[in-house]
């Protein structure tokens, strides 16, 4: 972390800047989220060469709205040697003075007079960021398409770190608890009696990332892994990005190595399934001779899966993060260092997403064939805990290790959990007007209480999936090219790539609309109709003008 000296009395405070290793980080431990933990299971439905295709576009997708986004903040500080009053900030006598030995645009330093980011004499030096205020999602709207949009960004902002904060709440807290019954042999919660036997301390011993259910306790619960894993993000969110880098970088490691030890297990266990001849990508023939009753056991597809369409939504949810990217690339140094950063992280847990869903998937499949002892789940750590019944462990238990893996690995998604409270909270204040302490207990208190009072709802997870495909899509890939292409309408900003990105954003939504069609009526027809007519229907005004 840089900062640029103050000099004098009255001077504005130090410059804040987050480096390149800081911005992939954050990133990525954004993406970090529930939607990981189901990757094996989407890969047996997409089959592991679409599911490999599926990501590698979604990591170019993510990446490329990531950099238009970076472009349209950024752009807010080009005035073209005019001088530009505007909401943005005020700058004139623009000098932009060849500091490196390419001289590039983006690798200058800016030096003018009238930049609010001076901290001292008319001539400082100082690199011009972004106003957050003006230039994040809220802000582009209201400058594109005036204050109602203004509104209607916020609470779609709003609504989309809710989403995203609460489906990693609730994920948090069952690894933690998931985690305690695997080393103490249960977990217990304080929740109301169900009967007027029981008790308000409830147990369970069961190791899953459903830890309560079908143990009889209530519907709303105080967990200790929520009470953990509450404590410590509620910490995290009083601090600012840049005060909480060096816990970011070590629960950025936390991730990679137990993602790498994941797939270690999972790679063993296929391995064991195969030397006892119950692998499911066998012959046809010789599942045919292996079936009971005439059900026949699912072949792990190598091509594609046997529900294909279906992945698409929990594919694209791994990378909703861009909505909270704003004030990561407001804090950057240079536009370029902001989207390079943001673009790599894509790929960095594009590379995790790949392994963990391949190595993963042919254990997934024999779980869902009823070919391992207890395994009723395939949520990714779920598949470690069964790793114990595949490789002979003590009493049916996962080793030390990969309990000590799963603990780390919950610790590691907590840290998007600040980050996405940070959107929130920054939209409250800014945006709605709310002063900081109701905005913090609103975006980080909150929730928390919301997922205590749904712990062990079954209809929780079906709530995230779907606020997650009808708010995160739309949020994350179609706004900010929409707003891309108005705002270089605005701005008069000129041999840009506008077209290309009326196609994308017009391609997007329709995928994304398509995905909502197919998930709603199961029919591949009515989802390519809606395609065809979202793409004609949002290239039309491009094509107008």
């Amino acid at each position: 972390m840089t900062s640029t000296s103050t000099n004098g009395g009255g001077a504005l405070p130090p410059q804040k800047f987050l480096p390149y290793a800081a911005i992939l980080t954050l990133a990525a431990n954004t993406m970090n989220g529930p939607g990981i933990t189901t990757l094996p299971d989407v890969a047996v439905d997409a089959g592991l060469f679409l599911y490999v295709i599926l990501i590698t576009g979604s990591v170019a997708m993510a990446s490329y709205v990531c950099r238009r986004m970076v472009f349209a903040m950024w752009s807010s500080l080009k005035s073209y040697g005019k001088a530009a009053d505007t909401e943005l900030g005020t700058y004139h006598d623009v000098v932009e003075p060849n500091l490196t030995k390419g001289g590039s645009e983006e690798d200058s330093l800016l030096l003018h007079h009238g930049n609010p980011n001076l901290n001292g004499g008319d001539n400082s030096v100082a690199y011009p960021q972004p106003k957050l205020e003006t230039t994040s999602i809220v802000g582009q709207s209201v400058e594109a398409y005036g204050k109602n949009a203004g509104v209607y960004a916020a609470l779609t902002m709003v609504a989309s770190a809710l989403c995203l904060a609460l489906a990693q709440m609730m994920l948090c807290a069952a690894i933690l608890d998931g985690m305690l019954v695997s080393t103490t042999g249960q977990s217990c919660a304080l929740g109301l009696p169900t009967s007027s036997t029981s008790s308000w301390i409830h147990c369970t011993s069961h190791s899953s990332m459903k830890p309560y259910a079908g143990s009889g306790a209530p519907t709303s619960l105080i967990s200790v892994g929520t009470v953990i894993a509450a404590v410590f993000s509620v910490g995290m969110g009083t601090v600012d990005l840049d005060e909480m880098m060096g816990v970011q970088y070590s629960l950025f490691a936390c991730l990679i190595i137990s993602c790498v030890r994941f797939a270690y297990v999972l790679r063993k266990m296929s391995l064991g399934l195969s030397d006892e001849g119950e692998m499911m990508d066998m012959t046809a023939a010789a599942t045919e001779e292996g079936s009971v009753g005439g059900e026949e056991e699912e072949v792990l597809s190598w091509f594609v899966g046997p529900n294909p369409f279906s992945t698409i939504g929990p594919i694209m949810f791994n990378f909703a993060f861009v909505v909270t990217a704003p004030p990561l690339v407001s804090l950057a140094k240079k536009e370029s260092i902001a989207y390079k950063a943001l673009g790599m992280a894509c790929v960095a847990m594009g590379v995790l997403y790949t392994m963990v869903g391949c190595v993963g998937a042919p254990v997934a499949n024999a779980v869902r064939n009823g070919l391992i002892e207890g395994g009723d789940d395939t949520n990714l750590l779920s598949l470690i805990l069964l790793s114990g019944n595949v490789e002979g462990g003590a009493d049916g238990r996962p080793s030390m290790i990969d309990l000590f893996c799963i603990g780390t690995f919950g610790l590691s998604t907590v840290a998007s959990v600040p980050v996405y409270c940070l959107l929130a909270k920054d939209t409250l204040v800014n945006d709605a007007g709310v002063a900081r302490m109701p905005a913090f207990l609103l975006s980080n208190v909150l929730p928390w209480l919301l997922v205590a009072l749904t712990y062990n709802a079954a209809f929780f997870e079906a709530f995230v999936n779907w606020s997650g495909l009808l708010i995160l899509g739309y949020s994350n890939f179609s706004l900010p090219l929409l707003l891309d292409v108005k705002l270089k309408k605005v701005r008069s900003l000129l041999g840009e790539e506008g077209s290309i990105t009326s196609v994308v954003f017009s391609f997007l939504t329709a995928s994304i609309s398509a995905v909502i069609a197919i998930s709603i009526t199961n029919s591949l027809a009515i989802a390519g109709l809606l395609f065809g007519a979202v793409m004609i229907a949002s290239m039309w005004p491009s094509q107008r003008n």
